[in-house]
């Protein structure tokens, strides 16, 4: 954990409160923390310590202080000290963190995901042998149901249907550099008890935090290609919500989105949602965030995106402030809707 928050405060570099840090862990979708999370380029993290603490998270900050690590450059705000940059870079280097995860793409998907397929192993294990005397490993009713509603519609016959299961699983994961063992380890069958989390990183001489990380990355990894192949996963394919073309936006920001949708100007939503003109421009730039189609050019003439652009790839920085001092002529909004938009160029 002290490795990930370095690596936070390394690409935040100061700009945002360590608290900023916590939101993103824990899945805040503010529409702060949706524009920290692509302007840092921390999407990968979103949503992956849903149960972090503020309380852990300051005894964490306070250690790497005292350990030399950091620089105070006001309330809350730390950076890395820079006699330790290099030796951070090379931890990172030997620490590198799991590949194909994908917090923010599969935030809403990974629970569901993970409820059904441990109980569908389970039950599968049990229907292979006629064993209908168990304990439910997934006590959601809505779980439940969902099984109970998938098996009625399930073509093949119930004593094949462990046998397809597992076929499936081993293909998706035959080709991941994740070990196995950290998903299979935590499943419940006919003659296994599933670990915890805690159980199975001790059992494997993990880190929980890192096993944390690669848990979840095993999780994106199936998602991803289920959902690229989903023909080929006939079983694993109806575990993930078939969904309609939606957006992640927060409730509020779904509400001005149906506005813009309907041709109204910023200012007239101002007006008919009684809410302040800087809390409709923090929900267009969610909207950008998220909705790929979304134009800017009605936002920000194509003279002004080239000369903010330049700036960004010019600059260390990725704060408004000092963009801002360079472009004179042009809103702090208008450097926002470039950076939600064009923010992964550095």
């Amino acid at each position: 954990m002290k490795i990930i928050i370095l690596n936070f405060l390394y690409k935040m570099n100061g700009e945002r409160t360590i608290y900023s840090i916590l939101h993103i862990l824990n899945g805040k979708k503010s529409s702060q923390t949706i524009q920290d999370i692509h302007i840092f380029q921390l999407t990968s993290f979103f949503q992956s310590f849903p149960t972090f603490t503020r309380e852990q998270l300051d005894e964490i900050i306070y250690g790497l202080y005292k350990e030399g690590w950091l620089e105070k450059a006001g309330d809350n705000h730390y950076y890395i000290n820079d006699a330790r940059k290099v030796e951070l870079e090379n931890l990172l280097k030997k620490n590198p963190f799991p590949n194909y995860l994908n917090g923010w793409r599969f935030h809403a998907l990974t629970g569901p995901f993970w409820k059904r397929l441990s109980l569908f192993i389970q039950v599968a294990s049990h229907l292979s042998e006629n064993s209908i005397r168990y304990i439910p490993v997934q006590r959601n009713p809505v779980t439940q149901l969902w099984l109970k509603e998938t098996l009625q519609t399930i073509t093949f016959e119930r004593s094949e249907i462990n046998n397809q299961l597992y076929q499936e699983i081993v293909k998706c994961l035959e080709e991941i550099e994740i070990n196995p063992a950290i998903l299979i380890n935590r499943l419940t069958g006919l003659q296994q008890i599933g670990l915890t989390a805690d159980q199975a990183a001790s059992e494997l001489k993990m880190d929980p935090s890192f096993f944390q990380l690669s848990f979840l990355a095993i999780l994106h990894f199936m998602m991803e290609r289920i959902l690229s192949n989903k023909g080929e996963y006939p079983l694993l394919g109806q575990m993930i919500k078939d969904r309609k073309k939606s957006y992640t936006l927060t409730e509020s920001t779904t509400k001005t989105f149906g506005f813009i949708q309907k041709g109204f100007s910023i200012e007239e939503i101002v007006h008919l949602r009684n809410l302040k003109q800087s809390t409709i421009e923090d929900h267009i730039i969610e909207i950008l965030l998220n909705v790929p189609e979304f134009p800017v050019h009605h936002l920000v003439g194509k003279e002004k995106i080239i000369r903010i652009k330049n700036s960004m790839e010019q600059s260390s920085s990725k704060s408004l402030k000092v963009i801002k001092q360079q472009l004179v002529d042009v809103s702090y909004f208008e450097i926002r809707v470039v950076m939600a938009r064009f923010g992964d160029l550095s």
